[in-house]
């Protein structure tokens, strides 16, 4: 009698520690993928951002470079990131604008 409470006790445990988890995160995977537009800022699972230019229904474009693009399973998607906001970069000592082309003192 005390195995079956034991044996029922580890599969609530399973249950509440395994698999609502996972349950979780495959809805909220499912939910992202239905939402994604063009436009987006999007990164994959390895690590890619980029920016969606056309959706379909199994795979998407996604532009990471000014013209590059990728074709990619919309599976890849693991996250929608902000973009950021592009500000001014501020004016250096010598009136250039890009950091690397300061000369060194």
């Amino acid at each position: 009698m005390t195995a079956l409470i034991f044996l029922a006790g580890m599969l609530v445990l399973f249950y509440v520690l395994i698999v609502m988890p996972q349950r979780r995160r495959r809805q909220t995977q499912a939910q992202l993928l239905a939402e994604v537009e063009v436009g987006d800022e999007v990164m994959t699972l390895g690590g890619i951002f980029g920016f969606v230019r056309e959706v379909e229904d199994h795979h998407i474009l996604l532009e990471i470079a000014p013209d590059t693009r990728v074709r990619l399973a919309k599976s890849a998607i693991t996250a929608r990131t902000e973009a950021e906001d592009a500000e001014e970069p501020a004016d250096s000592p010598d009136g250039s604008t890009d950091p690397a082309e300061t000369p060194l003192p």
